[in-house]
């Protein structure tokens, strides 16, 4: 199996379209299925939070979110 290496980090959608390009041409693309070490500290922090009543109730997201549109 051989591997590809970016120079840089790429966003989300570039993978996306790097994925589909390559899968297009014919070649297969392990996708990750585990989470990796970092994404899963952060859920847990994220737990840790709400469990502390740093939470912010949904209706305040939407209302940020609204306000940047």
């Amino acid at each position: 199996m051989r591997t590809i290496q970016f120079n840089k980090n790429i966003t989300f959608e570039q993978y996306q379209m790097a994925v589909r390009v390559l899968e297009a041409i014919g070649l297969e693309v392990k996708k990750e299925e585990e989470l990796s070490a970092e994404i899963i500290e952060g859920i847990e922090q994220g737990w840790k939070e709400l469990r502390e009543g740093k939470g912010i109730p949904s209706e305040e997201v939407h209302k940020k979110a609204r306000l940047y549109r």
